[in-house]
């Protein structure tokens, strides 16, 4: 036979389709196949395009024989060749003019099928679960349409790589007990660009529900407090939908975070350096009041609220830990302070004072900014107080901390507490 002829398509017998696969959705290609002649040597190949066809159907029917449906037209999404996927944007194949046959996605060089679901006219499948990260996929599809040739084609992607993945981090751990003080702070991989979409992406129920405000230390620093402490033994539940969250610059997030966590009974301290001592509440009642010493004039103790950060029964203490060197006036042999609790990022405690400072107790300051306590009042602290709960000090005539010096939150007003411009007195 001539290579410039071709003999009449002849029209597949009727057939009953398989049942559908399920599959995922890629970006937006469109490809047609069907089986036909082979191009005659030397002939020019075409141009390629976004819709392309292996054969022509003849223009007239051959007299006495059906006509050749059209092959079905198919689009998938993402497109072919396609980098950086979100992987919790479904994968979708559509066919125009036929059904789908089967598809199938699986990630390579191989594993488990994708799951989708097929329309219930056969035309469209959608993946239905996530897609891992930093992974390439291959995805198989075959589509027909009606009495025309059954169509086939491969496409392939890759998903979010692991340098554009984004988590975070949450100060608060599941089943904990904290105190009321307690403030939310979220810790990111990578910088944040779209921070009112983070800010929605989070869900805070419970503790009495008394609606906060965000504020962003930094670009991978976000912290939330309630508008006013939480309600005591109240159970509290965060969640951040960080899923596939473009945080900006083409940053994604790779998981979402849910924690819940509980507050125990009121606690609440304050130190005034008006009568050096510390009168601590429980529940609103007084249940202790204690001489302290507070910092020295030159290194005086700041002031506001400051939530407790941990604690421990005992904790190394050094002078170089303040840039002291041996021979400074204000040098200390290092001690393990017993019965502590964390104020500040930079350093202050409450703890048990040494035994050189006990007798001032109540009339004179000797400290660097820790507030020094009795034995009995230390162990209080440290035995009935918790991480979360407020212990406030006035009268030292020194600013407060910097709010993010721990967390020194509750001395922002709250309708100042988003503006992160606004400086109070520190």
């Amino acid at each position: 036979m001539p290579l410039s002829s071709c003999p009449d398509p002849v029209p597949p017998a009727p057939r009953a389709l398989p049942a559908p696969r399920r599959l995922l959705a890629l970006g937006a290609v469109t490809v047609l196949l069907a089986t036909g002649c082979a191009q005659a040597s030397g002939a020019p190949a075409a141009e390629p395009t976004a819709t392309a066809s292996a054969a022509t159907a003849p223009t007239t029917p051959s007299v006495g024989r059906p006509a050749t449906a059209a092959p079905a037209e198919v689009t998938v999404a993402p497109a072919d060749a396609a980098v950086e996927h979100n992987p919790v944007e479904p994968v979708v194949v559509r066919a125009d003019g036929g059904e789908l046959t089967d598809v199938v996605l699986v990630p390579a060089p191989g594993g488990e099928p994708v799951p989708g679901e097929l329309s219930a006219d056969g035309r469209t499948w959608t993946s239905t679960a996530d897609l891992a990260f930093d992974t390439p996929y291959v995805l198989h599809w075959s589509a027909a349409s009606g009495t025309g040739p059954t169509t086939t084609g491969t496409s392939t992607f890759t998903t979010v790589l692991a340098s554009h993945e984004v988590d975070a981090r949450l100060n608060v751990v599941e089943g904990g007990v904290y105190g009321t003080g307690q403030v939310l702070e979220f810790t990111f991989s990578e910088p944040v660009v779209n921070k009112e979409q983070v800010e929605e992406a989070v869900t805070v129920d419970g503790g009495g529900d008394r609606a906060g405000a965000f504020r962003w230390y930094s670009d991978t620093m976000l912290r939330y407090r309630p508008a006013e402490k939480w309600a005591p033994r109240s159970e509290i539940t965060v969640s951040l939908d960080l899923l596939g969250l473009d945080v900006g610059h083409g940053m994604v997030g790779n998981h979402d975070l849910r924690r819940s966590f509980s507050t125990g009974a009121e606690h609440y301290a304050r130190v005034d350096n008006e009568t050096k001592t510390l009168t601590a509440w429980v529940d609103g009642e007084i249940a202790g009041t204690f001489p302290v010493t507070l910092g020295n004039p030159d290194w005086p103790s700041t002031t506001g609220q400051k939530v407790i950060m941990e604690q421990a029964p005992e904790y190394l203490f050094k002078a170089s830990s303040l840039d002291l060197q041996p021979g400074d006036p204000h040098w200390y042999d290092t001690f393990w302070a017993s019965n502590v609790s964390r104020l500040t990022a930079s350093g202050e405690f409450v703890h048990q004072a040494l035994p050189s400072a006990l007798p001032v107790l109540g009339i004179a300051n000797v400290s660097h900014g820790c507030v020094g306590m009795p034995p009995e009042g230390a162990k209080f602290i440290h035995d009935v107080f918790r991480p979360g709960d407020v212990v406030e000090v006035v009268g030292t005539g020194y600013p407060q901390a910097d709010p993010d010096d721990g967390y020194g939150d509750w001395n922002i007003p709250l309708e100042h507490y988003a503006d992160e411009e606004w400086k109070g007195d520190w």
